[in-house]
């Protein structure tokens, strides 16, 4: 089944007798020497989105660059390698936090190579909690994406076409030629919920019984950084929406989509920055609020 239709309706209403344990906790694993931004935002899109707790675990090398620009967030600084990435060596003690969590997101700017590849196909082997697999968490599982076949837990991949041809083995083209065949043929053999980004995001679920066309957004989220703050944004609804992953992704694209819309308003498509998008979470989040969609 294909719709269009706002998904607003899947935000429940906020427990007034709720407290943090009640909106989930949730894990971010993210960043490299190289690659702060990302961890920034990520976080921030959970912290927005209405996680009681957000965990951000992140190579030591990064300490002092988030702690001084993150208050929110609880750190989690884990042992970083000789180039600037999360050591292998810290692989037991991230596996260990992943079974006290409600949802987790790997992959932001975490890099490709041997100790990420290993943090990859461990978490899928033997994480039980939903899993969003993003950004080089995807280039890592192109190597071996036959890894998902071994899953505990529900997944969601957040690809962009690029990323998506890595993981079928075939071009972008090939790919943008039939987004919607695209998704339902590696869902349908891997038994995983995709979200495939680009204009009019796709979202299939993981019995490709349903596919979410999302229509919100504009040229402004065309920006790096974007994917990431749209994960944390997804990652965070996960819980609140008792586990389920599309309906999670399909809410999260359609209010991404939303900021930028409400940006373009103020300023140029141009000139949107993912940092902007940020800011503007909870005026979307009221405007469904008050919409009284959900």
């Amino acid at each position: 089944m294909e719709y269009v239709n706002s998904p607003a309706a899947f935000l429940p209403e906020r427990d007034q007798n709720g407290n943090k344990g009640t909106f989930g906790k949730v894990l971010i694993i993210a960043g490299s020497k190289n690659m702060s931004g990302c961890c920034k935002l990520a976080a921030e899109g959970a912290l927005r989105s209405g996680a009681g707790l957000v965990k951000l675990c992140f190579p030591d090398c990064l300490y002092e660059t988030l702690t001084s620009s993150l208050a929110e967030p609880v750190f989690m600084p884990v042992e970083t390698n000789a180039d600037g990435f999360i050591s292998h060596l810290a692989l037991s003690e991230i596996l260990n936090e992943t079974a006290k969590c409600d949802a987790v997101l790997v992959g932001c700017g975490i890099g490709v190579g041997y100790s990420q590849s290993l943090l990859i196909t461990s978490l899928i082997e033997f994480s039980c909690v939903p899993l969003i697999l993003d950004a080089d968490a995807l280039n890592n599982l192109a190597l071996c994406p036959q890894i998902l076949l071994k899953r505990k837990s529900n997944i969601l991949i957040t690809p962009h076409p690029g990323e998506m041809a890595r993981l079928m083995n075939c071009s972008i083209r090939e790919i943008e030629s039939d987004r919607k065949k695209a998704i339902c043929e590696f869902s349908d053999k891997y038994k995983v919920n995709v979200l495939l980004k680009g204009h009019e995001t796709l979202v299939t679920d993981n019995n490709k019984s349903e596919i979410y066309i999302n229509k919100s957004g504009n040229s402004g989220l065309a920006k790096g950084g974007s994917g990431d703050l749209l994960s944390g944004i997804i990652t965070a609804l996960v819980p609140q929406i008792k586990g389920d992953l599309f309906k999670s992704a399909a809410l999260g694209a359609y209010i991404h989509g939303l900021t930028a819309d409400v940006l373009k308003s103020e300023m140029s498509e141009y000139s949107i920055l993912p940092s902007d998008c940020a800011k503007v979470l909870g005026k979307v989040f009221k405007s469904i609020e008050e919409s009284g969609m959900n």
